[in-house]
């Protein structure tokens, strides 16, 4: 009787279950990126630590997402990123056509916006999940040098379309791991962003309240005949922040 019960209560939770992965979901994320930029902008301005003393700046990093059922609908992701590094030294170099030499204060805002448009693989394997898409990034940012007699801007402002793939890797414990990358690379220019971390899901009903942390590099390498500004930036660092998802 008991193993009856059993069978029929299964097969009443069977299209829950079913329903339940056709829920709507959005979630939003946040975090601080502690980033450490190395490598150069317009050919002669250094970023490195003996160049123009680039230190370390905490960035902000904030994700908004909308996942559905809808077979060949993409699902949306925008993720905006704030960071402006700064830093001071003594050099002699040639940035935008001016020399400089001696004291000088540096400043780079690499802050940037990602809009992805991603596609969930069907998978038999139960807790992972494959995501694929195009992204487009829209950097909004400047370098500046600055010296008590004069100061010059650099924008750093582009466009470019991306690769997208994202592994998730969730355990029945509430503890997950995650990967995700978005990548273009054309003649001389490249764009690498890979992230990479673990979370846990808090036991709170109703909504899924995460903890996460991980590392995230991010390489720029661009052709100033193709993009007006030459760059070649490496900036990494770990992140920690909060996600926050619903199901509708």
């Amino acid at each position: 009787m008991k193993k009856t019960v059993m069978a029929a209560a299964l097969v009443a939770l069977a299209p829950l279950s079913a329903q339940a992965d056709l829920l709507f979901t959005v979630g939003a994320k946040a975090s601080v990126w502690n980033a450490d930029p190395t490598g150069q902008i317009d050919s002669d301005v250094s970023v490195e630590e003996d160049g123009l003393n680039m230190e370390e700046e905490n960035g902000q990093q904030l994700t908004v997402f909308f996942e559905h059922p809808v077979p060949f609908i993409p699902n949306v992701k925008i993720k905006s990123t704030s960071l402006e590094v700064s830093g001071n030294g003594t050099v002699d170099i040639t940035f935008a056509d001016e020399a400089f030499d001696g004291d000088v204060n540096s400043t780079i805002d690499l802050t940037h916006t990602d809009l992805t448009l991603y596609w969930g693989l069907p998978l038999p394997i139960p807790f992972v999940d494959i995501n694929f898409g195009v992204s487009g990034r829209q950097f909004d940012g400047y370098a500046e040098v600055k010296s008590d007699s004069n100061t010059e801007t650099v924008d750093l402002d582009l466009v470019l379309p991306m690769v997208y793939g994202e592994l998730k890797i969730d355990t029945p414990f509430g503890l997950y791991a995650s990967a995700d990358i978005n990548y273009v690379g054309y003649g001389d220019n490249k764009l690498s962003d890979i992230s990479y971390g673990v979370g846990y899901l808090l036991p709170i009903p109703v909504v899924d309240l995460g903890l996460e942390a991980g590392y995230r590099q991010m390489t720029l390498e661009t052709d100033p005949d193709d993009i007006d500004i030459e760059t070649d930036l490496d900036v990494s660092g770990v992140y920690y922040g909060l996600s926050l998802s619903i199901g509708l």
